[in-house]
């Protein structure tokens, strides 16, 4: 499953970023528990055990960019990263619908545009809900849901379905 997962990340990361390779790998580390340390008033640390555990990490290279650590990523890009892993892993087993509440809140214009064309892609597999303030996000939908409170402070729930407004404008 990591490999499949691991193949489809990379895929959507070079589609989102125009370029550059995204990798998982698995590692093993020192397990770690925390405790409460009483003598510094109850401060909470993580102490090493002598069991290992595994795990994945994520390596990264962008185009046009030197990266050695994922921390050194702006937040639009770890944004990104973390949408393509989040893709990927639902390419390999695709749930019958998603939630994506705000995923797209961190994202400029331009990749914006590359997520909701990531998401076109997502939807032939599952049934989407996408709550987003993005209207290039929006533009990449087939209908749209809003909720709007009048001046009687009644909600009212509006919808728009593209298809519809195509053939209604024409």
């Amino acid at each position: 499953g990591v490999q499949k997962i691991n193949r489809l990340f990379n895929t959507y990361f070079t589609d989102m970023f125009g370029g550059g390779q995204a990798e998982l790998f698995e590692v093993e580390r020192q397990k770690r528990t925390r405790k409460k340390d009483e003598e510094s008033g109850g401060v909470e640390d993580f102490v090493p055990e002598e069991e290992m555990e595994s795990g994945v990490d994520i390596k990264v290279s962008l185009p046009q960019k030197k990266v050695r650590d994922i921390s050194m990523l702006s937040g639009g890009e770890r944004a990104l990263t973390s949408i393509a892993l989040l893709f990927a892993i639902s390419g390999v087993n695709p749930p019958p619908f998603m939630v994506l509440d705000e995923t797209d809140a961190a994202l400029d214009e331009a990749n914006a545009r590359r997520y909701g064309k990531s998401l076109k892609h997502l939807s032939e597999h599952s049934k989407l809900i996408v709550i987003t303030h993005n209207r290039e996000t929006m533009n990449q939908s087939n209908a749209l849901y809003g909720v709007t409170v009048g001046k009687d402070g009644v909600s009212k729930v509006l919808s728009v379905a593209f298809e519809e407004a195509t053939e209604y404008a024409k």
